[in-house]
């Protein structure tokens, strides 16, 4: 063999030879066979960052009881405090989070504890833009010793109270990361509320509410809907009931009303343009559906968010 087809082999050989050896020795995620019919919801939902702010609380700390257009999340440092959350009792203590899904009626109070602190995350997770993932997927409202989320829930605080460039961006990146790391690290707590059915419905239906997401403030008709969704009227109102136990009318009233709370809470809006914007015809109208809804006035409503933790 000549000597240049001995360098050629040599240099052959220690190309097809692997350089780099691949770690593959990670610790396994727990199985999630109660969420794979929902693995798509992960891709599909959108989170919106609200805001995160930390409370050193004094003993007579309270949360009165109400509902709120947005989910929270809680991290407790210091301390023990009880949350009565629809009609489940919990007592959260040091490293235990706290989750509240969107319009869920929740209160809270200090337990005997010299210091009670607490971090509380503001934040949207929705599905198609309507429904809130955590009320879909059955969140857990407690999920006890989670140590490696405190740095993530640290920088949410700092990115809430300093603003810097793309702040709500990455806060939506880190809430997301929060919401994750519960489904991926402590799937067994997630309970669906809706049967795999209903996964697919959803998936048929995402045309329709987008549309209805994005038009809340038109004039929208259930037969423009089922044009959207290639349908009939009949059938439209049917797999809404079975999907969401509500007819297709029964829905864009609901998204009107959520979108309505979330400006009262969320922006300094007069109540006309609020009205306007959410596409109800007159304030009369307005407030009797808001009242009959949320038990409150939007006026009410709105001093109430602002007094609330």
């Amino acid at each position: 063999m000549a000597e240049a087809d001995k360098i050629l082999s040599e240099t052959e050989r220690r190309t097809a030879a692997p350089s780099t050896i691949v770690r593959n020795n990670f610790k396994p995620y727990p199985t999630a066979e109660n969420l794979r019919e929902w693995a798509w919801v992960w891709e599909a939902m959108t989170v919106k960052f609200l805001h995160a702010r930390q409370h050193e609380c004094l003993p007579h700390w309270r949360i009165a009881p109400r509902r709120l257009p947005n989910a929270i999340l809680f991290f407790v440092h210091k301390g023990r405090a009880r949350w009565w959350i629809s009609d489940v009792c919990i007592v959260a203590e040091e490293n235990d989070l706290v989750f509240i899904p969107e319009n869920f009626l929740h209160s809270a109070e200090h337990m005997h504890e010299r210091k009670f602190c607490v971090s509380a995350v503001h934040f949207t997770a929705r599905l198609l833009g309507a429904m809130d993932v955590l009320a879909l997927l059955g969140f857990p409202f407690h999920v006890p010793k989670m140590q490696q989320v405190q740095s993530c829930v640290e920088e949410l605080l700092r990115i809430s109270a300093c603003s810097p460039l793309g702040w709500q961006k990455r806060g939506a990146a880190l809430v997301t990361d929060l919401i994750l790391r519960v489904a991926q690290e402590r799937p067994h707590l997630l309970r669906p509320m809706a049967t795999p059915f209903a996964s697919k419905t959803f998936k048929f239906l995402q045309p329709v509410l987008q549309f209805i997401e994005d038009h809340l403030a038109d004039k929208v008709d259930v037969k423009g809907m089922a044009q959207l969704a290639m349908c009939s009227e009949r059938h439209l109102r049917r797999l809404f009931r079975q999907t969401f136990g509500m007819s297709p009318k029964q829905w864009l009233l609901e998204r009107r009303l959520q979108k309505a709370a979330l400006l009262l809470t969320q922006t300094d809006l007069p109540l006309k343009l609020v009205c306007v914007q959410c596409g109800f015809d007159d304030l009369s109208h307005f407030h009797r559906f808001f009242r009959r809804r949320f038990g409150h006035s939007p006026k009410q409503y709105r001093q109430i968010a602002q007094k609330s933790l």
